[in-house]
Order: structure tokens, then sequence, then C-alpha cells
């Protein structure tokens, strides 16, 4: 089979599509023929040697992916043929595995979720990390509630508009921001009650506006620098701040006084830290996101798909931002 292998940290030269042995899966595993694979701004940092749990080298890459199941171990009932959705990394002997950008993938069956007959395979490889992000995050996370206001900078951005839709869907007030007048329609059309284009108004000022000077709830932040700043700025009593990404590239620094002051919360989300420790909850997220999708919850869920040959070339453009989801076909 072919797999995206890893020789070496921070090295592009050092990666690359390579035939490898087939697998066979152990007894609690099942081995997954992959047919799409989405791919994140983490898989950067993870080929880079950047993230918070390293995998052993050689690797290969990848968070989620979709496919069928081929094999199966002894401990598990799941069936080949069984559409499935796989959910990365696990931990095996205190180090992160990974492995979606491969035709198979061998995992625990606990980290796979059942794909319904009419979901295709490359929408099902897009759900996991930008909607099982945003799923964890407001509705566990944050507990958003029925009638609170919701703030979601880059909201034309993969996770972003996930969160636009999920927090339409859970009840809230939708104020987002993003840039341009064909993103601010993009995004209205998501759901939003309310979109700034940031590069053309004061965020914290219409913020202001929009809501009578009370804050908002909750804020997705997904961009950093100024944004970030703003989201700071914006926040009600007893509002909960979700720091998601970065993608400005700019890391904010927060001063304890004015959280303290400002009488709010900070919560880290990590998507991967879940998958780790908290499985259940994302194989429960990821069942209700898929019932959520067939009841035609989801607006506009489309990928750009790449083949495998061309993974480093895609894990480069989703760091740049690429404004599609990107998605690898086998």
């Amino acid at each position: 089979m072919k797999a995206l292998q890893v020789q070496k940290f921070a090295d592009p030269t050092a990666i690359e599509v390579q035939e490898v042995t087939n697998l066979q899966p152990t007894a609690d595993q099942v081995v997954v023929r992959v047919k799409a694979a989405g791919v994140n701004p983490a898989d950067w940092y993870v080929v880079n040697g950047m993230f918070q749990i390293p995998p052993a080298l050689p690797f290969t890459p990848g968070f989620e992916a979709a496919g069928e199941i081929i094999a199966a171990g002894g401990a598990t009932d799941l069936q080949p043929g069984t559409r499935v959705l796989m959910t990365l990394p696990y931990l095996s002997e205190g180090t992160a595995n990974f492995g979606a950008f491969a035709q198979q993938v061998a995992l625990p069956a606990k980290n796979v979720v059942p794909i319904p007959d009419g979901v295709d395979f490359a929408i099902a490889a897009a759900i996991p990390v930008m909607y099982g992000t945003a799923y964890i995050a407001l509705k566990h996370r944050a507990q958003l509630q029925v009638g609170e206001t919701l703030l979601v900078t880059g909201a034309t951005g993969a996770t972003g508009s996930a969160a636009v839709q999920i927090g339409k869907h859970l009840g809230a007030t939708i104020i987002a921001t993003t840039s341009g007048a064909e993103k601010v329609q993009q995004t209205k059309d998501l759901g939003a009650d309310y979109v700034i284009d940031y590069k053309q108004e004061n965020v914290s000022d219409r913020i202001k506006e929009f809501t009578q000077a009370k804050g908002v709830n909750v804020a997705f932040e997904t961009v950093g620098g100024d944004l970030f700043e703003a989201a700071i700025q914006s926040m009600a009593s007893e509002g909960r701040l979700l720091p998601i990404g970065m993608a400005s590239g700019i890391i904010p620094e927060v001063s304890m006084i004015r959280v303290l002051t400002g009488n709010f919360a900070i919560i880290g989300t990590d998507f991967a830290h879940y998958t780790v420790h908290y499985l259940d909850l994302v194989r429960q997220g990821l069942a209700e996101i898929l019932s959520w999708h067939q009841d035609g919850i989801f607006k506009d869920l489309t990928v750009k798909t790449m083949p495998l040959e061309q993974a480093v070339e895609a894990i480069a453009q989703v760091h740049q931002g690429a404004g599609a989801k990107v998605v690898l076909t086998m």
C-alpha cells in the first residue's frame, strides 16, 4: 500500500509517498481502507516536530479519514465492509499514532465511528476535526446556551464556519468576523446574524453596538492578533473565551488582571487531546454531528480534493490559509 512517510522532522525533502507493507489488526484493532483523509493546520506542526505529543519517526501524519473496514481483530464486533470515519491520534506506549495519509490505517476499534451510507467519504473525512472542535468547544467546554451571543472570528475558515452553524443550531445569536463583501455574504448565508468586515470596521465598536454594550457570552477565536484583542475587549461578565487557533500567526499574550477584572474565563480546546483522553465524548459528538448533517443542518459543506501524491503540497496550502477544506483522496 501507499503511505505518506515522514523520515525527519522539519525537512520537506524527507517527506514522500512510499510503498509500505499492508497492515494487519491486533485483537482490539480494525484495518480501514482509506478513501479520503482531511488535511488540517495541525498537520504542519506534526510534520515539523512541533506537536505537543511528538510521534516516533518514521511516521504517517493525518488526523482524520473515512473509508471501509477491511479486517477486524477478534475483540471487536465491527465487520469488514462497515463504512467508518476515523479519529486520530491515539496513544501507544506513550507515543502519538496518526496515520490518516495512507491507503490503509490500523487503529483501535473504539477510534472509528460508523457513517451512514448516504454520506460521501470525502465529506465524512472533513467532519471530525473542524466540526468536532466546534462541537466540543461550544457544547462541552463553553456550554453555550439558547439565547446567548456567540462571537466567531475567521468565520469563513473551516473551523469558524462550523462554529457559526453549530452555534446557530444550538440557539445562539451569532456575531461573526470576516473580510470582503463576498465572504460577508457567505457568512450571512451560513446563519450569522451580524457580520463584521474586520478590514473595514472597528470590531470592538460594532460588537458593542450589536450587543447594546453587554458584550458576548462566548467567543470562538481562531485568528489571534488584533481579533483576539477585540474578543478580550468584548467579553460579557461570566463570558467564555475559546482560543481555537492563531491563523494570523500572532500568538496572543493575556494579562491575568484583565481576566480577573473582566470576570470571564479563557478555555482551551484541543481536539487531539480529546481523542486521547475523552474518546467517548468525541464519539458521542461525531455521531450527533453526522445526524445533524443528514438532517441538512450544515450548509455548503464542500471540499477541495487532492490526490495522496500531493499531500506535502496540501499540508503547505492549509498552513498558509487555504480557503476550502482540503481532503486527500486515495
